[in-house]
């Protein structure tokens, strides 16, 4: 890999480390997936933590490459699923297409660019709806079993 490759990817790291962490928890982050993605190629260790249980793409590759038939497997299904795990070679002009990429997601581009007005935001029949969705994300407004039967039963 370039110079100005492994330069490039460190620019995509930073920007990556700024992006905000998803408030709703699920099984795996694009954050974090892109930061384990990205560093090997910006010449940056990943540290382990102990929290981080599961193999990474490398250690899954490299456990397939050493053993004869994990788990069972067959020998032709060991090189199926080899040849389907992806090698990834990133040039300069790439690594700033993800970086234009991560600046449109983190400026809201699209948001603005394809403004939508309050009609979809604010429907007729339930205006209160998408801002009561917020509050609960947002742990603000948490609803009892009485309103949330009443929300069911009347709508609102």
């Amino acid at each position: 890999m370039s110079q100005a490759s492994k330069e490039s990817a460190k620019n995509l790291v930073r920007l990556l480390e700024k992006f905000p962490k998803e408030r709703v928890k699920h099984l795996i982050s694009f954050r974090e997936t892109q930061l384990d993605r990205f560093k090997p190629l910006a010449g940056i260790e990943t540290a382990k933590s102990s929290e981080q249980t599961k193999p990474s793409l490398s250690e899954i590759k490299d456990i397939i490459n050493r053993t004869s038939g994990p788990l069972g497997l067959k020998k032709d299904l060991l090189k199926k699923v080899q040849e389907a795990l992806p090698e990834e070679h990133f040039n300069e002009v790439e690594i700033q297409e993800q970086i234009n990429s991560l600046n449109a997601i983190m400026s809201n581009k699209y948001k603005t660019y394809y403004a939508v007005g309050d009609k979809l935001y604010k429907p007729a029949g339930n205006p209160n709806y998408y801002q009561r969705l917020d509050d609960e994300i947002a742990g603000k407004n948490k609803e009892t079993l009485f309103t949330a039967m009443r929300t069911v039963v009347f709508g609102k």
